[in-house]
């Protein structure tokens, strides 16, 4: 055998490193600078980093919008008795056919299930 090898078996052009790049996994975004009359503690590490993936700080950006949108909402006006029945029964029919739905899923019939024979509500 060869003392020095197979020259093919390190797989690329001799003298050449093969290079890889792995993206980073998360975006470090320094922490913001403290005024001079703030006292920083002493157990804080001035040279850490704030760690944050892109996905959480584009979440924290619409939360802090859907927050700004409750905040600025106009006066509500009273709730009008017509409406809130409406609403009341048009939630009924739906929870109803859910029920439906899920029983034709299953193979049961409501005489089988708990809530039909103690009359307890399924919640």
């Amino acid at each position: 055998m060869f003392a020095g090898g197979y020259a093919g078996a390190s797989g690329g052009i001799p003298g050449r490193r093969k290079s890889s790049y792995y993206p980073p996994e998360n975006l470090q975004i320094p922490k913001p600078a403290v005024p001079s009359g703030v006292r920083k503690s002493s157990s804080s590490n001035s040279g850490k980093m704030l760690a944050m993936t892109y996905s959480d700080s584009i979440r924290s950006g619409i939360n802090r919008y859907h927050s700004d949108q409750g905040l600025n909402q106009p006066p509500a006006k009273p709730p009008d008795p017509v409406e809130l029945q409406r609403v009341r029964e048009q939630r009924v029919a739906a929870q109803i056919k859910n029920m439906e739905d899920f029983l034709k899923m299953n193979g049961l019939a409501l005489e089988e299930c708990v809530s039909y024979q103690t009359g307890m509500k399924y919640r």
